[in-house]
């Protein structure tokens, strides 16, 4: 399909130019010159002053000129130049102040202290088994003593049992009663049903009280953590025993028949006091303390 391509403006032109010069030699033409008579006249054929480019165009159906109408033109204001006064104003977000309150001192009597104890080792039974004077110091004198092998009467963080210790007969021999094991029953198991966190927890809270009635009793560079380790090893190398356990009396004190456990430190002795059980108990118990502490202790260095 041949393409046709759009007529061009400067032919129009021409077009437009020779009207204008005819039209004007018509205005100009004499109006009394004689009319000739051209029925006899022979028939020229009209020759188009178009040129062969121009025949496609069709001048009665040319589109006029376009007429131009200049407009006032308004520059637009840029944003950035724009009144700031005219915007919206903007609202500053201001981030809130937060003020923590300052946490309250501690409590250091000793009421508050064993209250603490029973409510951070979840152990209602302390309220009648820690004593209710001293409970820092107690604590601090005990593991330093145990850390020794000593038992000292006047120094204890727990109070004694209820009930005595007793012993029966059976022939010659005397044996310690089962009563005087069970009687411990309530220590031992209270002891193991705290959680192991929780104890280290306590001892964080209160480590500079601790730290403190420590030092003046302590050797020169001795850790109270490692103190504690040592107290908790004395009890764990006591030996274990099958009962019944014989004892032999001394005037208004019994001692172990079996020399070897009369050879025991005082604090492995008393553990003994409370029976195979019991000390199964409280020795499974201070393993899991022990390694929790060891632990830490890694930690830390």
């Amino acid at each position: 399909m041949t393409q046709v391509t759009a007529p061009s403006r400067l032919p129009m032109l021409i077009v437009v130019a020779i009207l204008l010069v005819l039209l004007a030699f018509a205005l100009l033409w004499p109006v009394n010159e004689p009319e000739v008579d051209v029925s006899d006249a022979p028939v020229v054929p009209e020759v188009s002053s178009i040129t062969p480019e121009q025949n496609t165009v069709d001048i009665s159906e040319s589109e006029p000129e376009v007429q131009i109408i200049e407009e006032e033109f308004t520059a637009v204001t840029p944003v950035g130049e724009a009144n700031i006064e005219e915007l919206d104003p903007v609202v500053e977000f201001v981030k809130p102040v937060i003020e923590l309150a300052e946490p309250e001192p501690l409590d250091l009597t000793d009421q508050a202290i064993k209250q603490s104890l029973i409510t951070a080792l979840h152990a209602p039974m302390l309220s009648t088994l820690i004593v209710n004077e001293s409970i820092i110091a107690n604590l601090v004198a005990s593991i330093t003593n145990t850390a020794q092998g000593t038992l000292p009467e006047n120094v204890s963080l727990l109070t004694p049992p209820s009930s005595e210790f007793a012993v029966f007969k059976k022939g010659d021999s005397q044996f310690i009663t089962p009563e005087s094991f069970t009687r411990y029953n309530v220590y031992a198991q209270t002891f193991a049903q705290i959680e192991t966190a929780d104890m280290l927890a306590v001892l964080t809270q209160y480590e500079p009280q601790i730290l403190a009635k420590f030092e003046q009793i302590s050797a020169p560079n001795t850790q109270f953590n490692d103190t504690l380790i040592s107290a908790i090893n004395r009890l764990l190398d006591t030996p274990s025993v099958n009962l019944p356990i014989p004892v032999i009396s001394d005037s208004a004190m019994y001692k172990f028949a079996n020399p070897q456990l009369e050879a025991l430190l005082p604090v492995q002795k008393q553990l003994l006091r409370m029976g195979p059980d019991n000390m199964r108990i409280v020795k499974a118990k201070l393993r899991d303390l022990r390694t929790a502490l060891e632990l830490k202790q890694e930690e830390n260095n």
